[in-house]
């Protein structure tokens, strides 16, 4: 089990990707540096990270990854390994090589255009410079690494991982009805925090939606600062992350995910399972039927599809948004034919869904991060006073989440416990001091 608010990154560099397990998001790049050279033999001055594959946002050893952006599971960095490290040489052989040009000039070949050619795959190292001697058993356990045979067994369509999902009413008519005011024309992403049941079912009792900039085809998270506090307060209430949401404009029928959404899907099951594992954590897809109402259906991606994902085989699919790219360096076979793409329901396993009409919290409080919305104290009174006690007032994901945005007055490590407390425990009572706190910051009367 990795530690406590480390992350899975993935490296990948002209020798393959790697997986970088425990990454701390606060350590820095050149830590992550020494971490590459003490594993992978990659001396650091031959390293050159950076956030894109052609090289041109390189990343400072200085910096932090979490400033980076890179503090979530399945991030990607890519290393520039410079030819000269003694990684790339066998005995006193080097990995450069020459060329003749158009005009008869004898040219240097880059690592990359020598190992689409010669490589023992596209931007792979030469069987000789990875080991000197080979035998045919050898060869076939290295090349069955990168060989995925993709199926879908007739009648293994539903996820044994997840037995259900119950989603909450209210959490849902908030989220569909916000879509509606944009008039479905963009995805929209949000969190789902519940419980998971004995039998390895899921109960959604909160839903959180991040800060996003969306389009009709894609979505993408910005920077949150309220990550960490949204966490803690899941913890506080006795909920965890169980899953995610995403809703999308009108869509062809057979067209159920799109690349981004399946990688995504792939990477949250990655991180929910801590590695390539089983976990309950679902995906709930939303879309707008003919009449313009929400309807919801829950699916999980395939262990072969967190393994691809994790191990850099698949990538998005510009030419055609409903399959995944399969990366050259690997090779995805369906139906007994290499593929250079996989259809995406390949990868899906339904989950049957659920309604609750008993929700465990309120949703009266306004939700963050959405266009037009303002979260203030007098909204908190209007919460306060609408209902039979302070503490049921209270009782809303999205207020909880407003008060922890003022530490110094609600402490996350005093006061929000004994607050949640009252809310989750019905033997517990908020003390007298709290109610006063909360009237007072909500500008209520003492006899309000």
């Amino acid at each position: 089990m990795a530690a406590l608010g480390s992350v899975m990154l993935r490296v990948r560099s002209q020798l393959g990707i790697w997986r970088m397990s425990g990454v701390d998001p606060g350590s820095t790049v050149g830590e992550l540096m020494q971490r590459i050279t003490a594993e992978k033999g990659v001396p650091t001055e031959h390293q050159q990270l950076s956030k894109d594959a052609s090289h041109k946002q390189p990343l400072s050893p200085s910096s932090s990854l979490r400033a980076a952006g890179l503090a979530s599971n399945g991030d990607m960095l890519y290393l520039k390994i410079d030819a000269d490290a003694q990684v790339f040489h066998s005995g006193q052989e080097s990995r450069t090589s020459k060329k003749i040009g158009a005009d008869g000039s004898i040219m240097a070949v880059s690592f990359e255009e020598a190992t689409a050619e010669n490589g023992f795959r596209p931007g792979m190292p030469r069987l000789r410079d990875i080991k000197g001697t080979w035998t045919l058993t050898d060869f076939l356990e290295m090349d069955e690494q990168f060989t995925y045979r993709v199926k879908k067994d007739k009648g293994q369509n539903v996820s044994e991982m997840c037995t259900a999902v119950t989603l909450d009413g209210d959490c849902l008519n908030s989220f569909v009805t916000y879509l509606q005011q944009l008039g479905w024309n963009q995805e929209r992403v949000a969190f789902l925090y519940g419980t998971v049941e004995d039998d390895k079912s899921v109960t959604v009792h909160a839903i959180y939606e991040p800060p996003q900039e969306n389009t009709p085809e894609r979505f993408q998270l910005e920077d949150d600062p309220r990550a960490e506090q949204v966490e803690r307060l899941a913890d506080m209430l006795n909920l965890k992350k169980v899953g995610w949401i995403f809703a999308h404009p009108p869509r062809e029928e057979s067209f159920l995910f799109s690349s981004q959404e399946i990688m995504f899907a792939a990477l949250q099951q990655l991180e929910a399972a801590d590695g390539i594992e089983e976990t309950p954590f679902v995906t709930v897809r939303c879309h707008a039927n003919e009449e313009g109402h929400g309807e919801f259906d829950a699916y999980q991606v395939t262990l072969q599809c967190m393994e691809m994902v994790a191990e850099g085989a698949l990538d998005e699919n510009p030419k055609n948004r409903g399959s995944c790219a399969v990366s050259p360096t690997f090779t995805a076979i369906v139906e007994a034919k290499a593929v250079s793409s996989v259809e995406n329901q390949f990868f899906l396993l339904n989950v049957p869904v659920k309604h609750s009409t008993q929700p465990r919290f309120r949703r009266m409080f306004p939700d963050a991060n959405r266009i037009g919305t303002q979260q203030s104290p007098d909204l908190v009174k209007d919460c306060v006073t609408s209902a039979g006690s302070t503490a049921e007032g209270l009782s809303d994901f999205n207020l909880l989440l407003f008060l922890m945005d003022f530490k110094d007055m609600f402490s996350w490590e005093d006061d929000m416990p004994r607050i949640c407390q009252a809310i989750t425990d019905p033997d517990a009572t908020l003390d007298a001091g709290y109610d006063l706190l909360i009237r007072g910051f909500a500008g209520m009367e003492l006899g309000d």
